[in-house]
């Protein structure tokens, strides 16, 4: 919000229109304390909404559908892991989005500071892209206009998706022309970067790397994508990762972490669509994404239950007999990623296998698993990646082997960015992940061999919004996903 307080109403008894307009404008008001948030109390806000997002909202909900876990024992199955959605689910997600977050970047997109402007339309483009991942078409162009000076639009129309990925584009180019003029007037309320504006530049060129590569199965994006590859800096190493840090103390705890724990607290077993993969692969990852079983028949051993058949276990069982989050997934200090190294090695990787060179490509994929071992801890990257023989694949090959390697990595830190993955990479060459990875919900309600591909839009938007299209069935794609 980006008023802090409102001013009490004066009662003046004005005698003449003079005498009312002096009283007024002697009203004082204390310079030491604006009713108008600053920049800065604004930018610290908005990644503190952002980060709720990105882990109570998306995380734990895609790390079902993207089937890194599965409900455990000692609860009723929920809708989520039965593939089934109640529109009214997503009334406070969506008002998180607009109300909260993107209100606040919109501020900061006016701002007469380049670098605040700048940072608020990545962030910005970074929020809609969630959106559009999510829904599909949203309000974009009539968006956050509520305000008399923009309009007062109050039921804004819905953009296509694919008009508001372009938008996305723009709203990160003109994020690139504010970078460029140093202002150095950010500081320790940009809780991702202090206020080093070269690493909002590489955030800003992933970014746009990650939206060009999202259409890549829909759209012939290799000239914009080639030059980008050429001319732009990019997230590499751990001090470029964007991401809010939580210390764990009381009022400062990973949101996921304390979501769960106002309520069931971490119930949730490792899905064996994900343990099965690690371990065909020997993948050393293993023991940083899941916890080994205790006790009972697979003592010391990884044990998972297939996605959505926890009614097909004892309901009195003991929790401690299957593999469960490692601390690296669920965590009171956990920080929050938005972009990792890994996520834009594996975009670069994927984007020179395309439109490339394939021994470029081999380099990235490497510097993609390698960070992503070395980041949790695990030995061993240059002996699995030589399992891999990445070398010796054909351009499929290699892009089914960047989206299981992709989808793996983003366990336990980037669940929902899993989880649209893996629904761009199952595509007609290689219907990877629902014809081969993924697992059917014993109750589903969708049947057999059928995913959730989208959301519902929200109970509250169907029922407020006129301009609101029909309601989607979860089985609706995204404009990219083919």
């Amino acid at each position: 919000m980006k008023y802090i307080y409102s001013l009490a109403t004066a009662a003046l008894l004005c005698f003449s229109v003079t005498s009312c307009d002096e009283r007024l404008a002697d009203l004082n008001i204390d310079p030491n304390n604006s009713p108008v948030a600053s920049d800065p109390q604004i930018l610290t806000a908005s990644l503190g909404y952002m980060a709720a997002i990105q882990e109570q909202d998306l995380n734990e909900y895609s790390f079902l559908w993207g089937q890194y876990y599965t409900w455990g024992l000692g609860v009723a199955i929920g809708n989520a892991d039965r593939f089934r959605q109640e529109a009214s689910t997503n009334n406070n997600k969506w008002q998180r989005f607009y109300a909260n977050a993107l209100e606040d970047l919109n501020y900061l997109r006016k701002s007469e500071s380049s670098s605040y402007s700048g940072i608020g339309k990545v962030l910005s483009a970074y929020n809609f892209q969630l959106l559009v991942d999510h829904y599909g078409d949203i309000p974009f162009s009539q968006a956050l206009k509520g305000a008399i000076e923009d309009g007062s639009v109050l039921t804004p129309t819905y953009d296509s998706a694919a008009d508001v990925y372009s938008g996305i584009i723009t709203l990160i180019d003109d994020a690139l022309i504010d970078f460029e003029v140093t202002a150095g007037d950010v500081g320790a309320d940009d809780l991702l970067f202090a206020g080093d504006m070269d690493k909002w530049k590489k955030f800003a060129y992933s970014l746009k790397l990650k939206a060009l590569m999202r259409t890549s199965e829909v759209s012939d994006n290799s000239a914009a994508i080639t030059a980008l590859l050429s001319n732009g800096t990019f997230i590499e190493t751990f001090s470029d990762i964007v991401k809010v840090d939580f210390s764990g103390a009381s009022g400062n705890q990973n949101p996921m972490w304390a979501n769960m724990e106002r309520s069931l607290g971490d119930f949730y077993f490792a899905s064996n669509a994900s343990v099965n993969v690690l371990n065909d692969l020997a993948d050393p990852r293993i023991d940083a994404f899941y916890s080994r079983a205790v006790g009972g028949d697979f003592n010391g051993q990884f044990r998972g239950i297939d996605q959505g058949s926890v009614d097909n276990e004892p309901f009195t069982g003991n929790k401690d007999h299957y593999s469960r989050s490692g601390a690296f997934a669920v965590n009171s200090d956990n920080p929050v990623f938005f972009m990792t190294p890994w996520e834009v090695w594996f975009l670069r990787a994927e984007a020179e296998a395309r439109y490339g060179s394939a021994a470029t490509a081999e380099t990235y994929f490497s510097n993609a698993i390698s960070t992503n071992f070395s980041y949790l801890g695990v030995d061993g990257a240059a002996a699995y990646i030589a399992t891999l023989n990445f070398s010796s694949l054909d351009m499929n090959g290699m892009i089914d082997a960047i989206g299981v390697q992709k989808w793996i990595s983003m366990n336990g830190s980037q669940e929902d960015e899993g989880w649209i993955e893996s629904r761009r990479f199952d595509r007609p060459a290689s219907r990877l992940f629902t014809e081969g990875i993924f697992q059917t919900p014993t109750a589903s309600a969708l049947g057999q061999g059928v995913f959730p591909a989208s959301w519902l839009y929200p109970a509250s938007e169907i029922n407020l919004n006129p301009n609101s299209p029909a309601q989607r069935v979860i089985t609706d794609k995204i404009f990219w996903d083919n």
